[in-house]
């Protein structure tokens, strides 16, 4: 799966996070697991995303959270 399409989907597991009445952080493992990538590979992708501002992560990229941005994104 290409990078654009594995960030699509984080953003997507991220924006389904908002529906929750409380939303918390969301753990690099649970989204590892649904795009099946390794944890690592996922931590890396979040830094690249709290890079670009379209989330916030932690400095490991352990857990995140979609900025405006990230919902700009997903609304286009």
């Amino acid at each position: 799966m290409s990078t654009f399409a594995n960030r699509k989907q984080v953003l997507e597991i991220l924006v389904e996070n908002l529906k929750n009445s409380q939303p918390e952080v969301v753990n690099s493992q649970h989204i590892a697991n649904k795009l099946k990538m390794s944890e690592k590979d996922t931590c890396q992708l979040m830094k690249i995303m709290h890079q670009m501002g379209v989330v916030i992560s932690d400095v490991e990229g352990q857990k995140s959270l979609i900025t405006r941005e990230g919902l700009h994104c997903v609304n286009q």
